[in-house]
């Protein structure tokens, strides 16, 4: 059977079991892989991830549209936050967006180069995106960027409620504690999540940072079908209803 396993921040990363055959899914609920999966649903075209200010301060002389904060602020020359709601524009479709985020950006980066594929993962497609996983004849590496090096709760909600419904497909198995932990948190908190996550230091910590709309969308069950998928050095979705 395929195998999974979660990674609850990226210094774990390397002492991960699974290291071959795999596809690694990237959940970073406040607020990166939330907002990707997000934009792309309405439509812009690719995201371009970097991982730091610098970075985004060139991209946008080069005259891609950039979404940015330092200290849960947009920056003065970015154009967005990088907030869910900031993409459901209509004349943001077709678009590429530049998307600057420290933590995924590094996971991003460092998956790609260790797994098969990477894929994006957040609350609104959990559904889709645990059909598309069983689909695929690969195990799955579950990995949650966390926060300054150090689990986020968040991420671990989201991390437990994939891994129950793809164990609940009868195709995966699991060695590995952080995949039950993660479950056991998820059983716990699932039946009034919006409650449950006002007592997170990293949601409290983001709360000026996230509107009312967001909050909603981020965690809100199922709103869409989109499988965000790292290429190179941008992330595209697709639609996957099988």
């Amino acid at each position: 059977m395929k195998e999974i396993e979660v990674v609850l921040s990226m210094p774990l990363f390397h002492h991960r079991v699974i290291r071959k055959n795999s596809i690694a899914v990237i959940i970073d609920v406040l607020r990166a892989t939330t907002s990707m999966v997000a934009a792309l649903d309405y439509g812009i075209r690719s995201i371009i991830p970097v991982s730091s200010i610098a970075e985004a301060e060139v991209m946008k002389h080069e005259g891609y549209l950039l979404a940015a904060e330092e200290n849960g602020l947009k920056l003065k020359i970015a154009d967005f936050s990088n907030s869910a709601d900031q993409f459901l524009r209509d004349d943001l479709i077709d678009k590429e967006i530049v998307y600057c985020t420290g933590n995924s950006t590094k996971a991003f980066r460092l998956t790609r180069e260790e797994t098969d594929k990477v894929v994006l993962g957040a609350f609104p497609n959990l559904s889709a995106l645990t059909k598309y996983l069983k689909d695929q004849d690969k195990n799955i590496i579950i990995v949650c960027p966390g926060n300054n090096n150090m689990p986020a709760l968040e991420d671990q909600l989201c991390a437990g409620a994939l891994a129950k419904n793809l164990l609940d497909t009868g195709v995966f198995t699991t060695a590995c504690d952080s995949v039950l932990a993660s479950i056991d948190i998820w059983d716990g908190a699932k039946s009034d999540l919006l409650q449950y996550i006002k007592k997170l230091n990293h949601f409290k910590n983001n709360l000026h940072s996230i509107s009312e709309e967001t909050l909603n969308y981020t965690f809100t069950l199922d709103s869409t079908t989109i499988i965000p998928t790292l290429h190179f050095n941008h992330i595209t979705g697709f639609p996957y209803k099988k």
